[in-house]
């Protein structure tokens, strides 16, 4: 696991307090979901678990399938962070695999897939989850554009994370259909499947097939 406590800015007290708040209500929110299931509980619901007013939960969020969502914008910019980190040299699709399993070392999926599940079943998430997809790719690409610099078009960037995008939607999907939810830990099987895409697509998908296994958590 990395160690960022070096690199990180302090945060303020005050700061701290609002990640906290907004931490507390996504996981009232997640909560809920799990319980009841997405689309069947209120704003002042979560707010009541997360014990703070409606008031409160509207400085954070706009709906509750935002505060669901919340979580890929959070993976996002760990991952984002620790790509930033890794050599100039290392070849690219190496960095965007390392970076990816470097993140999830620090933030397991294992919400992440049970909230893509979800969506199948709202079409209120899964709509303020293909909003969180879209701004997802803007960051990716500004992300890249640092790393490439001014050589890399712009069709160049939009293609190669299009792609990235994909193949890691397409490995949820698989997950979420063959990974039922008694597994012992999905967040890795989920894990093992993106890993295995992205090599996919790194290596030309020059192999119909490939080995999915747990990702290794040594």
């Amino acid at each position: 696991m990395l160690d960022t406590t070096d690199n990180a800015a302090p945060v303020g007290r005050r700061e701290q307090n609002k990640i906290d708040t907004r931490r507390a209500i996504a996981d009232a929110a997640f909560d809920l979901a799990l319980s009841v299931g997405p689309g069947s509980f209120t704003v002042d619901q979560i707010a009541g678990r997360a014990g703070v007013s409606r008031r409160t939960f509207f400085n954070y969020f706009h709906s509750a399938e935002d505060a669901l969502t919340v979580r890929t914008d959070g993976f996002l910019e760990l991952a984002l962070e620790v790509f930033g980190r890794m050599p100039q040299d290392e070849p690219l699709f190496d960095s965007i695999i390392r970076a990816f399993t470097e993140t999830t070392r620090m933030e397991g999926l294992s919400q992440h897939g049970e909230l893509f599940r979800m969506a199948d079943t709202n079409p209120e998430l899964l709509r303020a989850q293909l909003h969180s997809w879209e701004r997802a790719e803007a960051r990716i690409v500004e992300g890249l554009r640092r790393r490439l610099g001014a050589d890399a078009s712009e069709l160049y960037l939009t293609a190669l994370v299009g792609s990235v995008l994909s193949c890691t939607k397409a490995a949820m999907r698989d997950w979420a259909a063959l990974t039922p939810h008694s597994a012992g830990d999905p967040g890795q099987e989920l894990e093992g499947r993106i890993l295995a895409a992205l090599t996919m697509l790194r290596d030309g998908f020059s192999h119909r097939t490939i080995g999915v296994a747990p990702a290794s958590r040594a």
